[in-house]
């Protein structure tokens, strides 16, 4: 990973700089919780998807900075609250902020985040990412309710179990798995692309081209999340490779460029990873 953040590693430093001073609460003990978020993060692919779609057709400026730590901030919000509801201790081999701080003080700082973030997009100009942007948590919030209605298992099939009141229509268990990794994960991080890509005030036809990379992207990372969790194995292991392809393959509308380079590897990367 390292390697592959090289070319940007300048922009991602002006984003961590930026996400460090608008990651800080005036009182306590909320500063101190904000503080063991910005401590405990992981692999920061979602900003880094921001600064890669603004990079590939412009160049990245305060707009993009505020989008990227947007997304940041809404995903460690729903990370926070995925913890209280999940009842899980650990987050990344450390002690969650629910283990380490309550479940009040974790749904509190949860919804502080998610305002705090929208606080952040609430410049006149900002409204078509904001826009882009909520359409997403939405749909995250419907994929997460639609996984926990399903009491999801899929190395077997359980088409007939899973209720079908306001839920797409089962075709079978890969399809229903496909569906709700693409509005837990995969919508997010095409809504990254976008975001970075409506920060340089991209063509449609650009903005088309990265949220298709950004849509089969995200795919193709939760596939490969759920391999090392242990989850869905059989469907995960069957699907990854048709992903792999099919992000690639929409990396080939892109002109040959630094930023491209970096997609492609971070694609493979991501297909890989062991952690």
């Amino acid at each position: 990973m390292e390697h592959i953040i090289e070319p940007i590693r300048a922009e991602l430093a002006q984003f961590e700089a930026f996400f460090k001073k608008t990651l800080h609460a005036e009182t306590e003990p909320m500063d101190s919780i904000l503080q063991y978020v910005l401590d405990s993060r992981g692999k920061r692919i979602r900003p880094f998807l921001v600064l890669l779609g603004a990079k590939l057709f412009g160049e990245i400026n305060e707009q993009t900075l505020r989008a990227a730590t947007f997304v940041e901030m809404i995903h460690s919000a729903t990370l926070i609250h995925d913890d209280v509801v999940d009842n899980s201790n650990l987050r990344r081999n450390h002690a969650s902020v629910k283990a380490r701080f309550g479940n009040l003080s974790a749904v509190l700082a949860g919804d502080y985040l998610l305002a705090k973030a929208m606080l952040l997009l609430a410049q006149p100009s900002d409204y078509a990412i904001l826009q882009e942007m909520l359409r997403t948590t939405t749909a995250m919030s419907e994929g997460e309710l639609m996984q926990g209605s399903v009491g999801l298992s899929y190395n077997g099939s359980r088409c007939d179990a899973i209720p079908q009141t306001r839920l797409p229509r089962c075709d079978s268990p890969a399809d229903q798995y496909l569906d709700i990794i693409t509005r837990k994960t995969a919508m997010l991080m095409r809504s990254c692309c976008v975001a970075g890509a409506l920060s340089v005030n991209a063509l449609s036809e650009q903005m088309q081209q990265i949220a298709d990379f950004g849509l089969n992207f995200g795919i193709l990372f939760q596939l490969r999340d759920d391999m090392l969790d242990g989850e869905n194995i059989d469907i995960a292991q069957a699907l990854l490779p048709e992903y792999l392809h099919k992000t690639l393959d929409t990396l080939k509308n892109f002109p040959a460029s630094e930023t491209f380079n970096v997609l492609h590897d971070l694609t493979v990367f991501c297909a890989e990873r062991e952690s």
